[in-house]
């Protein structure tokens, strides 16, 4: 009994549910009418959601509202036409009146009525499109053609009329005035700026002199004064084209032309922000560690920090090396946040520019190369008395990619590092600074004088010489015993590079006083026989030819 009884308890709940749902399709067509139309605004929907079309309808200047779909031949952009001027003739009306407009039911469609006169049916379809009853979209419909007539009567009224010609000569006279105070402004400015030349205006640094200065402002003051009148007239027709309704879309669209490009800019950069912050630790951090190499390099320079086989004068190239190398990666990490890093063309153009700067700088990295060598190698510092070539003179600068020199004549003569790399170099300060530099000078002497009297007299002068160090004794070697003089070698020391050429002059000038004392000549004869033919002739000629003693240094 209880098995049956369930069973059928199942049968009647599950024949109950199979009847709830298949009520609404048998019973369909037994409900009224609004139910029916209902489910047709909800199929309608979603048509319309598959296929939207739609025509504005624009009787004036703006559009008051859309007309949806097809009816009967007609397409919804020529219903929208026809409505539009509709409208107008409504507009055109001198006795129009609002409550002339009526709603009427008419065959299941709510059609517009103007005095007996279609103006707009409002259907199911309409209706459904709208989301609206077709009650209220008729409503919301004339409402909106009401509004309109009467927002363009009003702009068409004289009172309107005479307001726009008022705001239209108030416009005009703004930018009258406004353009007469700018050229009033810029002469004035202008022979301010001629008035501080050699006052105010005494040149840029050194790179321009005041002339050419006061001639930059004022063509920038000319610029500036053509940005201002540019924007005046572009503001001032922006305005007079606000005035009037017709042209009001014109007016939004010059405004437009500045506007969008400024919210454009400003759009990248409130987008670019965490970026740029970015971007600004990096640099701040990277600032920091360069102050602390800095901090140590002019310590070690300054020798108060000492590193084994490290000498004082090698801080500062190693620091400005590392501070080529925090810059390169520095950049490598900011680069991916650059704008437009990512852009084909920003990486083309990266490509390009790294290509061209190989090719052209081949001898530019020969020189800085050699500039890191000679740093390294040590071979002079600056103040250094040197010899490169027929070169002779005083370093002043070493830079990364050149060293210039001094001459004795106070010409700076400017060597590229790959050459100074491949040039043999003298340099007489570390002698003279390790050591004590020899400086020394040649005298031949005739046989009739004793040698020993000749040392005497050459160490004479030596003493008389200043400049000359005394702890290490000047002394004489005998180069060359020639035909007719004897060559002696004058060698000295000292301490003072710089002073090379004064020390020469002096240690000859005491060389010839102390000799002349002495009664020695410098000057021994030499004999010398001339031949002369002359025709059938021939004579022979002896004659005595003096010639001076070589005295030569180097």
């Amino acid at each position: 009994m209880y098995k049956k009884y369930s069973i059928s308890y199942r049968f009647v709940f599950l024949l109950a549910l199979l009847i709830l749902c298949c009520a609404p399709a048998f019973g369909q067509k037994k409900k009224n009418k609004k139910k029916a139309v209902e489910v047709v605004q909800i199929d309608t929907i979603q048509i319309a959601k598959l296929f939207p079309k739609k025509a504005p309808v624009v009787p004036f200047r703006d559009t008051i509202f859309y007309i949806y779909g097809n009816m009967g031949s007609f397409t919804s952009e020529q219903r929208a036409a026809a409505i539009s001027e509709r409208i107008r003739v409504l507009y055109d009306d001198p006795h129009f009146d609002d409550d002339s407009i009526k709603l009427i039911d008419i065959d299941d469609n709510i059609k517009l009525v103007y005095k007996n006169d279609l103006i707009v049916s409002v259907d199911t379809l309409q209706a459904a499109l709208g989301e609206k009853t077709k009650i209220a979209l008729a409503q919301f419909f004339r409402e909106k053609i009401i509004t309109s007539i009467h927002k363009h009567q009003e702009e068409n009224s004289l009172k309107r009329i005479a307001i726009q010609a008022g705001w239209v000569a108030l416009i005009l006279l703004v930018i009258f005035f406004l353009l007469r105070g700018l050229f009033f402004v810029y002469r004035r400015v202008k022979i301010f700026i001629r008035l501080q030349r050699g006052k105010r205006i005494k040149g840029i640094f050194g790179l321009i002199d005041a002339d050419r200065e006061v001639h930059l402002f004022i063509f920038l003051l000319k610029l500036l004064r053509f940005i201002l009148i540019i924007m005046s007239l572009y503001l001032g027709i922006w305005a007079l084209f606000k005035v009037f309704p017709n042209t009001t879309d014109l007016s939004d669209r010059l405004l437009n032309y500045v506007l969008s490009p400024l919210k454009s800019i400003a759009r990248s950069i409130i987008d670019y922000l965490p970026e740029f912050f970015t971007i600004l630790v990096i640099m701040v951090i990277f600032m920091y560690i360069r102050k602390s190499f800095r901090f140590i390099a002019q310590q070690i320079s300054s020798g108060k920090i000492t590193i084994k086989g490290f000498y004082p004068d090698w801080a500062t190239p190693t620091y400005n090396i590392l501070n080529v190398i925090l810059y390169i990666f520095m950049f490598i990490l900011i680069f991916p946040y650059l704008p437009k890093s990512d852009s084909t063309v920003f990486q083309g153009v990266s490509v390009f520019a790294g290509i061209m700067l190989s090719l052209g700088s081949t001898s530019i990295i020969g020189n800085l190369v050699a500039g890191l060598v000679i740093t390294y190698m040590r071979p002079f510092k600056i103040g250094d008395r040197i010899k490169m070539d027929d070169c002779l003179g005083d370093v002043v600068e070493k830079t990364a990619l050149v060293t210039r020199v001094r001459t004795l004549k106070n010409e700076i003569i400017t060597i590229p590092n790959s050459n100074v790399m491949n040039t043999k170099t003298l340099n007489y300060s570390a002698s003279a600074r390790e050591y004590g530099l020899i400086l020394y000078i040649h005298v031949t002497v005739g046989y009739d004088v004793p040698w020993e009297q000749v040392h005497d007299l050459l160490l004479t002068a030596a003493s008389h010489t200043d400049n000359l160090l005394k702890k290490q004794k000047p002394f004489i070697l005998q180069t060359a015993l020639d035909e007719f003089n004897i060559e002696y070698q004058l060698n000295v020391y000292t301490k003072e590079a710089g002073k090379m050429s004064a020390i020469y002059s002096d240690l000859r000038k005491h060389v010839q006083d102390v000799f002349k004392e002495a009664g020695i000549n410098l000057v021994s004869p030499h004999f010398i026989i001339n031949k002369n033919f002359d025709g059938d002739k021939e004579a022979n000629q002896n004659s005595v030819k003096p010639q001076s003693t070589k005295s030569s240094d180097k």
